[in-house]
């Protein structure tokens, strides 16, 4: 059974996503901070002038990054959270010139806050993952964003918690610093990232839709598991879906959302999709995301755990 539901679009109310717990997004920016300047002076500063190696969030996703990126991040203070913004920006000049890696800001954030092309009907918001840019020019060129909401655990530099190794969507936090030691400093000699045990002998994540691609269909299997996750994604309160299908083979699920509209997948539709997905029964932690760049829809790929 191919479990495909369509169901006519109805408004149910902009939800409000409470902000997740995912792995991999633990922070909205990675770095390794050669310098800092700051404006207009030391002294308070309103601006901060970063340059290194960063890796930012990949926008309108459920936790992916991007790949590091060299440059400079420019920012402005953020008003509602002043003093939290100049103890990060202190600590990143402590970090800068040593090599380490750093993740400040938290990942999500208010929608208006992040997007100014999404309008939010009046008293409303949702979480999207934050969005800056690494310039390449001086910043007499560049114009300042504002800094991310600072994360209640300040600027991280210790990468040991289990969602760094085993995140529930994107890539674990210990392989994003891997790539980003890689990119600051290629000729060096780097250490192999810690692997997350419970994915030994699974699919590597990232190969995950080649592997549905080549797997035969487990009948058994694959019809109670497309009902289950059929079944959990109609059910999932405020979500919106004008279209679905979830095919399951012999240790993959794909699951293909389509979405009324693309403003309606930036600003609610991921994230109540993402959290209806979590901790599916008989399935391995984390899985790969394909948005659907452009288009209002988003495939998720999942595997079966592995037998104890």
């Amino acid at each position: 059974m191919n479990a495909a539901i369509r169901w006519p679009v109805i408004f149910l109310g902009l939800a409000l996503a409470s902000t997740p717990s995912f792995a991999s997004t633990r922070v909205a920016i990675y770095a390794i901070v050669d310098d800092i300047v700051f404006e207009p002076s030391d002294f308070e500063p309103d601006r901060a002038w970063i340059s290194g190696v960063f890796v930012t969030p990949v926008p309108i996703s459920s936790g992916l990054h991007q790949p590091p990126a060299r440059g400079h991040m420019y920012f402005t203070l953020n008003a509602a959270n002043a003093a939290a913004t100049r103890v990060d920006w202190q600590a990143l000049r402590a970090a800068a010139g040593t090599g380490k890696v750093v993740g400040f800001g938290e990942y999500w954030m208010p929608c208006s806050s992040s997007r100014t092309d999404i309008p939010l009907p009046a008293g409303t918001d949702s979480n999207c993952s934050f969005e800056a840019a690494v310039h390449t020019t001086d910043r007499t060129l560049a114009t300042p964003g504002p800094y991310p909401k600072p994360s209640n655990e300040a600027v991280v530099t210790a990468f040991d918690q289990g969602d760094d190794l085993c995140p529930r969507f994107g890539r674990p936090s210990v392989q994003i610093i891997a790539d980003l030691r890689e990119a600051h400093s290629p000729d060096s000699v780097h250490d192999d990232p810690p692997v997350c045990a419970a994915w030994v002998g699974l699919v590597a994540s990232s190969d995950l839709d080649a592997a549905f691609a080549q797997q035969a269909r487990v009948r058994e299997w694959a019809d109670a598991t497309e009902a289950m996750i059929s079944q959990r994604l109609a059910n999932a309160p405020g979500l919106k879906l004008a279209a679905l299908s979830v095919q399951c083979r012999q240790t993959v699920c794909r699951i293909h959302l389509a979405f009324p509209t693309l403003e309606y997948q930036e600003t609610t539709g991921n994230r109540l999709a993402a959290d209806a997905l979590g901790e599916l029964p008989g399935f391995a932690p984390g899985g790969k995301i394909d948005p659907g760049w452009g288009t209002p829809t988003i495939d998720y790929y999942f595997q079966r755990r592995r037998p104890d």
